[in-house]
């Protein structure tokens, strides 16, 4: 079915003002300071351009995130990266709100990174429709230098087929507010999703992520592993749902959560959910929150290394093994970079 930019963001705009603002008792925003979007934002103006795309469920999507953008007519940008091609590509949003749409064919392998637009703005948000095909394998990946945009939200809808790979990983460090939302569907057996996250937040910084991955097709793979090293007042919050379907056995989800608190200002809520309807898998989910080993600054100190160097060694090291299981590749090396 296609539409033109006025019919989709009229619909979009429709389905928004049914939703409502976000609120603190809708357990998608159950973590974010919902006060702190501006009250005027549903408010969509409607573009007269035209062009055809695709339908991106508007009419049962229920994230505010992942309906602004297109309320707001952002021009769709869609790219489809060939059968068994092998590509590296920069995505950045010229505009306040920005929607993009990729296919990656059969074989195809694909890097992506996203960059900020920094120019100063109430709010941003950028949506990204993603689809991979068979046996293709995507990174994408984003570790923009610190900033302070106030307010941003990031909405990814990943489709997977059978024995597809995507990677996803990031680094937060800018000291606004933000969140980033994901629905993931595995659909294809042995189809591939590695999540990977490094929050590096202080000051009064507020970061948060909502992923919700449904199983869809067995021996399917998820992987959920982010770490956080707060300071001063910084807040993040992780809030991952996994969802295994009736006759989909072996299937393999973890998640994983490490916090490491450098004072006693900051905060973390991690809200992990599992829903199985099978029994023939292997799900888990942890959660630490602490401050640097002692013994490890102990160790370090004994041998005459300063304790504001042997604290950076140990923070480094805690966010390098994050990345370390990556295979080499854009990814990787800007990451590490970063760091």
């Amino acid at each position: 079915m296609s539409y033109d930019v006025t019919e989709i963001s009229m619909a979009a705009a429709a389905r928004l003002k049914a939703i409502g603002m976000p609120r603190r008792n809708n357990e998608l925003w159950t973590f974010f300071p919902v006060n702190k979007i501006p009250e005027n934002t549903a408010e969509t103006p409607v573009s007269t351009g035209m062009t055809n795309c695709d339908d991106f469920g508007i009419a049962s999507e229920d994230d505010f995130a992942a309906l602004l953008p297109i309320a707001k007519s952002a021009p769709l940008m869609k790219k489809v990266f060939a059968a068994g091609e092998t590509e590296m590509g920069i995505i950045k949003s010229r505009d306040d709100f920005g929607h993009s749409q990729f296919i990656i064919e059969k074989g195809a392998k694909v890097s992506l990174e996203i960059l900020d637009n920094k120019v100063m703005h109430e709010i941003a948000a950028e949506r990204f429709d993603i689809v991979v095909k068979e046996n293709a394998e995507l990174e994408i990946f984003f570790a923009n230098p610190e900033n302070e945009l106030p307010l941003t939200f990031r909405h990814f809808d990943i489709k997977q087929a059978a024995h597809s790979t995507v990677r996803f990983a990031n680094i937060l460090q800018d000291a606004g507010i933000g969140r980033i939302s994901a629905r993931i569907e595995l659909n294809g057996e042995g189809a591939n999703f590695d999540y990977r996250s490094l929050n590096i937040l202080k000051g009064n910084a507020s970061k948060h992520q909502r992923l919700t991955i449904l199983h869809n097709a067995p021996e399917t793979v998820s992987t959920q592993f982010v770490r956080n090293i707060l300071d001063e007042n910084a807040y993040t919050s992780y809030d991952g749902q996994v969802v295994v379907g009736y006759n989909c056995p072996k299937v393999n989800s973890s998640q994983l959560v490490n916090t490491i608190l450098l004072s006693d200002g900051p905060s973390v809520s991690v809200k992990p959910v599992l829903k199985i309807y099978h029994d023939d898998v292997e799900c888990t989910h942890g959660n630490t929150v602490g401050e640097l080993d002692k013994d490890q600054m102990f160790y370090l100190t004994s041998r005459g290394i300063p304790a504001d160097k042997a604290r950076a060694m140990l923070t480094r090291s805690f966010a390098k093994e994050l990345f370390l299981p990556l295979p080499e590749g854009p990814a990787k090396k800007r990451l590490m970079q970063m760091i």
